[in-house]
């Protein structure tokens, strides 16, 4: 195919030429040639970003980095976001392994099969990282450590064209329209929406948003966090809303990417949404998270 072969090659400070090459129509490039654990110039940060905000996700491979690096080149986008704690009535009061307050391991058990990672183990349903706040984190970077040999790949829908897929009526409906976000933690489906509010941290967004970035529209509704659209019926809601996740899930528009060990994955929290696919439980899965803040949707 066409996009297969889309390279844009790239000149980057005391690093040689870094390249730049596309991974799906929609969504996600490979960058390569770079060292992401080395100072980076000012004008090979704007090409990355500039790649970012074209590509949504970015895909760094054979990298090797250390909490601080990983931490540092997050800092280039802005402020690294510190962790939030679940809520008092979470079923999941305290993580097993708290590395510090801005890093976070994912998906690991230890060697006797307890969890020791923040995000369970398994299958976990389209969402977007910290939706449910005020300022959702604007972007996320993900270090992997150990991968397991088959699944546990993290899938990515571009918002932006699932927005484009919408119905003209769908779009007439919900421009503008508000939804309820929420998040019940260790839950990796959809939230049973009889849940009380009080019980999970949650926010009011709206459906529709503008990336600050490319100033491109996208569809902000995720089957894990999006709970109901405010001021309408509950089955005109969830109907609406069903509607919504079948665009945003479209395969046509969704990156799977395939861990290696070493890579460091980074996306645009308000250009995508992501999920994770199973593995099998006796083998281990372990990824560094860290993420930057962002500002009010509105």
């Amino acid at each position: 195919m066409q996009w297969e072969k889309t390279q844009m090659s790239l000149v980057a400070e005391g690093t040689g030429t870094i390249s730049v090459h596309k991974l799906h129509p929609h969504i996600g490039a490979e960058v390569r040639g770079i060292d992401l654990s080395r100072p980076l110039g000012d004008g090979t940060l704007r090409q990355i970003k500039d790649a970012w905000h074209q590509h949504t996700v970015l895909v760094f491979r054979d990298q090797n980095l250390t909490e601080d690096a990983q931490r540092k080149f997050a800092s280039n986008f802005g402020p690294v976001a510190k962790r939030v704690p679940p809520p008092p009535g979470s079923a999941r009061k305290v993580e097993a392994v708290a590395w510090d307050d801005m890093m976070m391991i994912t998906d690991h058990v230890d060697a006797n099969g307890k969890p020791v990672g923040s995000l369970g183990h398994g299958e976990m349903w389209f969402h977007t990282d910290k939706c449910y706040h005020r300022r959702p984190h604007r972007a996320t970077f993900l270090y992997g450590i150990e991968i397991p040999s088959e699944g546990g790949d993290t899938r990515f829908s571009s918002i932006y064209a699932a927005y484009d897929r919408m119905p003209a009526e769908l779009k007439k409906k919900l421009e503008g329209a508000m939804v309820m976000q929420g998040y019940q933690y260790g839950h990796g489906h959809r939230i049973d929406l009889s849940i009380d509010l009080k019980d999970i941290h949650h926010c009011s967004q709206p459906i529709i948003v503008v990336n600050p970035g490319s100033r491109r529209k996208g569809l902000y509704a995720a089957s894990v966090n999006t709970l109901w659209v405010e001021g309408m019926d509950r089955d005109e809601s969830e109907a609406l809303l069903r509607q919504c996740f079948d665009i945003v899930e479209d395969p046509a528009i969704i990156y799977d990417h395939k861990w290696r060990v070493g890579d460091l994955v980074m996306w645009d929290n308000l250009a995508c949404l992501h999920a994770r696919t199973d593995w099998p439980s006796e083998q281990k899965r372990l990824l560094r998270r860290c993420t930057v803040e962002g500002e009010p949707l509105y």
